[in-house]
């Protein structure tokens, strides 16, 4: 009796009975989501790279910083110089403000007079000048001379001769007195004050020429 032969492993297997086998199902291929996602990854990546490189090479100059505008700083500098010359110009070519009350001094040598019994004594020949609309009132006591060491020397102990004396009065809008005033001492007489009573009311400065 025959035995059925065995198939051999290398042999492709048959379908038992003579039945041909089903074909193979085809093995499922990528989805075109996956594809474009590949794809989307690749391109990233190859950005990403590409980016790191360029950051790498510039880096050096954005640590840096942008240049600063060298010629506009210096256009701003020289704008702030014409403004600050011209700001002089200014205050050089404003015309002084004119006193209502003028006064000049100047050092002159001591008289005395017939109450004089001895001591030092300083004399200064001083102008008094209304330019304002009020009256003035002039008195030698009004006026102080100070030494040139900033001490104040008042005029009421002055002993000088009465007719070079400045005198009491009072000075009407364009009105001028001029005399000598006297402290006692012996100093050098720097500038003069001249002022309303007991100091009171504004003081007017001449400097001793």
């Amino acid at each position: 009796m025959t035995q059925p032969q065995q198939p051999h492993p290398g042999d492709s297997q048959q379908p038992p009975y003579g039945r041909p086998m089903p074909p193979a199902s085809p093995r499922p291929g990528m989805s075109t989501g996956k594809k474009f996602g590949l794809g989307c990854g690749g391109l990233l990546l190859v950005l990403f790279l590409f980016g790191g490189c360029v950051a790498a090479v510039s880096g050096g100059d954005l640590d840096d910083g942008p240049p600063e505008p060298t010629t506009a700083r210096e256009g701003t500098e020289q704008e702030e110089k014409v403004e600050e010359a011209a700001a002089e110009d200014t205050e050089e070519a404003a015309p002084e403000e004119e006193q209502d009350v003028v006064v000049t001094a100047e050092a002159v040598e001591f008289t005395p007079s017939i109450l004089y019994d001895g001591g030092d004594f300083t004399s200064v020949y001083v102008t008094v000048e209304n330019n304002g609309d009020e009256n003035v009132d002039v008195n030698p006591l009004y006026f102080s001379i100070v030494a040139d060491d900033g001490t104040k020397k008042d005029t009421t102990s002055g002993l000088g001769e009465a007719e070079d004396q400045i005198a009491t009065m009072t000075l009407s809008p364009g009105q001028r007195a001029e005399g000598v005033v006297t402290a006692e001492g012996d100093f050098t007489p720097a500038s003069v004050e001249f002022g309303g009573p007991f100091g009171m009311g504004r003081t007017y400065t001449a400097e001793v020429g």
